[in-house]
Order: structure tokens, then sequence, then C-alpha cells
């Protein structure tokens, strides 16, 4: 299969993958609301959706497969791939299934740690050690996942690893389906059922990897004597992916132990995440696909950075402003139905314009992150990302104290801004980050463009009567002022499009 081919079928599979994790989040926000038990379940699935983030959109490839690959090279047959294979596996999910165990053991303390504001032995404290304890298991069958992932995608199997998150929200969903037609809403039980499901779809999730990796050689590494300085070198060098792939996520475990004394607030923030995840998601899947390769032809001009900040921004900033402009109808086309009512909504929705600030943000961030990744400077790169974690914390605790949940949620914002400012700074000294003559304009008029497009979509929106509930209708208005942003945005771009043309002929 040929490399355009197989990406097509990643790409095809990841946005599949997307789409039902909107489906899973609306059919749970549709059993649960945005309320206590909701809370509960958001903290109790906190380290389990962190390893899904770190371990199962393909972070640990980038440090596992080029050491496989150099493992092969070294020695007769498959015996040294095999040798690093078996003591990865070990390493990684031996120190997950010790993370799980503590957790399990020290899940009140825990929930204490991630929701601070959750009353001890109330119910929502309750709920949320009680899932806590099911939903832990997930963190082994995660780790055990993306060795055999890695094994099998070194090999070029992409389509089952590709196809393993939609199994894993499928297994998610026959669970919602089944609570609904119980009518079991805003139960104890079905928070309960939701965590479980959890665990299954980590077990789906392994099976599919173990099938794809069959037959592979390294994957045959029972028998094999464990490489343990190798698979421990393996795991340093994932750390630095591992971090930035799961900085959103970090933000939003420390969000939501600043807003947790607010009932509803901790799932009404998860629910707004989970919408900026895809944007997001997109702009760090460019960085690595794109931005990477850039930098290894231009040799050190320096100026591949800067293009692709300027691309990032292009596609960043339009759907931040869209994000901010239409939360409200957003929010209650996807997710009002069922025990999900109009204030759940008015709280998702305010959460998300604020959250929406900082999709430019982190999408930059990334960016440069990967440019020093590429430049050899992961050590500054890592402490620039723990500092932005605490300037999260301490920039969400003032912004909370003045303006209330919302406003803590702009922590990630002051956090991701500190972050570019520090990462800029530190490629700009070194030469990686450069901007010619045509970036600035080019910036200029993409945010014109996007303040023309929110102006459009706000005064369109205005003059649409919004329709009741969340039907046909609803979707329909939505759609049409999508569509409106978009049209209105590319149609502002094309005179700057042949303004750049221009001067990069002259």
């Amino acid at each position: 299969m040929s490399l355009i081919a197989r990406t097509s079928l990643v790409s095809a599979a990841t946005l599949g993958s997307r789409v039902l994790g909107f489906v899973r989040d609306a059919a749970t926000a549709a059993v649960l609301g945005a309320g206590p038990v909701a809370d509960a379940l958001v903290a109790a699935l906190a380290l389990p959706l962190l390893a899904r983030r770190l371990l199962a959109e393909g972070a640990f490839n980038l440090a596992f497969i080029p050491a496989l690959a150099l493992a092969e090279e070294r020695g007769p047959g498959a015996g040294p791939a095999r040798s690093l294979a078996k003591a990865a596996f070990i390493l990684l999910s031996g120190s997950l299934l010790v993370a799980a165990v503590l957790a399990a053991v020290f899940m009140r303390q825990v929930i204490g740690l991630l929701a601070p504001g959750f009353e001890a032995g109330g119910p929502r404290a309750e709920v949320a050690v009680l899932c806590g304890r099911v939903a832990v298991l997930y963190l082994p069958l995660s780790g055990m996942a993306a060795i055999f992932g890695g094994i099998a995608n070194r090999s070029y199997r992409v389509l089952l690893p590709a196809l393993a998150p939609m199994a894993a929200n499928m297994t998610v969903l026959a669970v919602i389906a089944a609570l609904l037609l119980q009518g079991l809403m805003e139960s104890d039980t079905a928070a309960l059922a939701i965590a479980a499901a959890t665990v299954a779809a980590g077990v789906a999730q392994l099976a599919l990897m173990m099938a794809a990796a069959r037959g592979c050689p390294p994957a045959r590494f029972l028998n094999a004597a464990a490489d343990w300085r190798g698979g421990l070198a393996v795991l340093r060098a994932a750390s630095p992916a591992l971090l930035f792939a799961g900085m959103s996520q970090f933000r939003l475990i420390i969000i939501i132990a600043l807003v947790s004394a607010v009932p509803g607030a901790v799932a009404a923030l998860n629910y707004a995440q989970r919408l900026m995840d895809l944007p997001l998601g997109l702009v760090g899947a460019s960085a690595g696909a794109v931005l990477l390769p850039a930098l290894v032809r231009e040799k050190g001009e320096g100026t591949a950075a800067g293009r692709a900040l300027v691309a990032a921004v292009a596609f960043a900033l339009p759907a931040a402003a869209g994000l901010a402009v239409l939360a409200q109808p957003i929010v209650v086309t996807l997710f009002q139905r069922g025990s999900f009512d109009a204030e759940d909504a008015r709280a998702t929705a305010l959460f998300l314009a604020v959250l929406a600030l900082s999709l430019p943000l982190q999408g930059l961030e990334r960016i440069l992150a990967a440019a020093a990744s590429a430049a050899g400077l992961v050590g500054a790169a890592e402490k620039v990302a723990l500092a932005s974690l605490a300037l999260c914390f301490g920039a969400g605790a003032a912004l909370g104290a003045a303006f209330g949940p919302a406003g803590a949620a702009g922590g990630a914002a002051a956090s991701a801004g500190g972050s570019i400012l520090a990462l800029g700074a530190l490629l700009a000294r070194r030469g990686v980050l450069r901007f010619d003559s045509t970036l600035f304009p080019a910036a200029v008029g993409i945010a014109g463009a996007t303040l023309a497009m929110a102006l459009a979509v706000h005064f369109a929106a205005a003059a649409w009567p919004v329709p009741e509930g969340a039907g046909l209708a609803a979707a329909l208005r939505l759609a049409a002022l999508i569509g409106l942003g978009g049209g209105v945005y590319g149609a502002c771009l094309l005179p700057l499009r042949a303004l750049l043309k221009r001067r990069a002929r002259a």
C-alpha cells in the first residue's frame, strides 16, 4: 500500500473516530446532563482520559518506532527487536499497572486532589471514588495497546490500529444505548456503567492492536530476553512527546480542580473541551506531518517554523472565532437533549467561548514545540511546558476568583500564551524561528478576515430567530451560519493571496 493510501486510510479512520467521539459525548450528556453525577464521572475518568491522550494517539510511537527500527538493524534476525519490545512492554504496562493499583487504593485522595471542591464524603465524591476505582483498570490496557500498536505501525499495518479508537467509542456507545433504553438517567448506576464501559473500550483497543501486530517478528517477544536499557531509553525518549501531546488534558485537569466546588461546572467544562479537541488535534497533526519534514529540508534557514505559525493561525484563528460566536447554538444542537437541559447548555457554551480564546495559542504552542524537538531543544522545551502548567494554575485561580468558573477556564489561554512567548524567544535565539517579509502582512490579513467573518456570523445569527430545542431546524441554522462564516473568510482571503503572490514574484 502506498504512503498516500495509508495516510488517507488513517485520516478517514481518525475522522470517523472523532465523529463517533462527538456522538459518544452527546449521548453521555443525554444520560447524565451536566449535574453532580456527570461531575463525578468526569473526575473519575480524568486519569484514563489522560492515558488515552498520551498513549492512544500516537505520541509514544515517535520514540518507540525509531528504536524498533534501530534494533532491527543491530543484530541478526528479530532478536534485538523482540528484546526491546519485551522490555518496553513490561516497563510501560507494568508501571501503569502499579499506578492503577495505587490509584485504586488511594482513590479518595486522588479525587481530593483532582476535584478538591467535592465535599468529602458527599455524593459527588463517593460516586467519583467508586467510578474511579473501576476506570483506572484502563491504564495498563492502554500501555499494552500502545506497544502492540507501535509494532503494527512499524510493519506498516495501519488499518486495525486506526480503527481501534472507533471500536472504543462504539463500545461505550453500546453501553449508553442500553442505559437510555432502560431509562437510567442521571443515576449513579449509569455513571458506574460508563466507567466500566471505558475499561471495556480499553480491552477492545488492545484486542485490535494485538490482531494488527500478529505475525510481526517483534510481537513474538514472550521468550526473548528483555533489553532493559533499551526499554528505559524508549520511555525517556518518549517523555517530551507525551508531555506536549497531553498539554490540553493537563490544563483541563488543573482547571477542573479549580472549578470543582461549583456543581455542574466540571461536566460543563469537560463537554466544552471535547468541542475544542477536534481543531486543536488537526493543528497538532499538521505540526508532525508538515512542519517536521520542512524543518529537516530547510537545513537551518529558520523560515519553515515562521510559515507554519502563520498556517496554524490561518486555521486556528477563524475556528476559535467561530466557536466563540456560535458557542450557544453549537452546544444546543449537539448536546441539549435528555438530561442535558437549557441551563446546562448555557454553562457549557460560556466555558466554550472562554476556552476558544486559547485555541490559536495552543495551536501555535504545538507548532513551536515541534520546532523545538526538531532542533534538539527537548530539555528546554520540557521546562517551558512545566512552567506553563504552573502558570495555568496561578492564572486560573486568579481569574476564577475574579470572574467565577468561566474565568478560571481563561487560565488555559494565559498558560499557552506564556508558553509561546518562551518557546518563541528560545527558537529565535537559536535561529530556528525567522519571519520573511510576506508573513506579517499575511498574519494581518488573516486577522482581518477572521474579524469580518465573526461580525458577519454574529449579525446573521442575531437576525435569524433561534428555533426551539435542538431539532433539525436548529441544526440547519447552525450549518448555514457556519457556511456563511466559511464563505466570508474565504472571500476576504482571496485578495490577500493575490497580494502575497505579487510580492513573492517581485
